[in-house]
């Protein structure tokens, strides 16, 4: 009888012990970006759910990539997400100072101007900063390279190797997204030209 309770107290005990080790949460590697909380309802969730989804069927190679979102008021005063995919560690230049977890997916969050341009950070050390990023994002984005120009064996007129910039090709963000959500709750989704 008395093995039986002893076997019964240590299940108990190692239950309980579970439940509490997997109710803390550690919270981010460092402090120095701010974990924030935007699916604060079900529009937005579902407008998170959606994107993300539609990020891995178009975009998602080999299990890379965040969300960029671009937080502002338009010129009405509407609350805007301008939502952007990348794969490469491009918030490097600008790094904001917030971030979200969603299910698995890193959020960063930019503060932006009312015509979606991102405004520069006010307080903190970007290095220290990227530091803290590259630890809650890891490996889900590609690192650029560091040198940006590409070697050609092509020879102009002054016949001498050139080094040419990169090329990109502009006109529309693909898979990027504006949300522009009402004062009675509704949203619109617009794609940004």
């Amino acid at each position: 009888m008395s093995s039986k309770m002893n076997w019964f107290l240590i299940i108990l005990v190692c239950t309980v012990f579970q439940r509490l080790h997997a109710q803390t949460d550690d919270g981010p590697p460092c402090r120095e970006a701010q974990q924030v909380n935007i699916a604060t309802d079900d529009n937005k969730r579902k407008i998170l759910v959606d994107f993300i989804r539609s990020c891995e069927q178009d975009w998602g190679k080999h299990n890379k990539g965040i969300v960029l979102l671009r937080e502002y008021h338009n010129q009405e005063g509407k609350l805007c997400w301008l939502l952007l995919p990348s794969i490469d560690d491009e918030y490097k230049d600008n790094p904001p100072n917030r971030f979200a977890d969603f299910d698995g997916d890193i959020i960063l969050i930019f503060d932006a101007e009312s015509n979606g341009l991102v405004l520069k950070p006010t307080v903190g050390d970007k290095d220290q900063l990227n530091r803290c990023l590259e630890k809650i994002i890891g490996d889900r984005v590609y690192t650029r390279p560091t040198i940006k120009t590409r070697w050609t064996s092509y020879m102009p007129i002054v016949n001498k190797k050139i080094k040419v910039a990169r090329r990109r090709i502009d006109g529309g963000n693909g898979g990027s997204l504006i949300i522009v959500f009402n004062a009675d709750g509704s949203y619109e989704k617009l794609i940004p030209v």
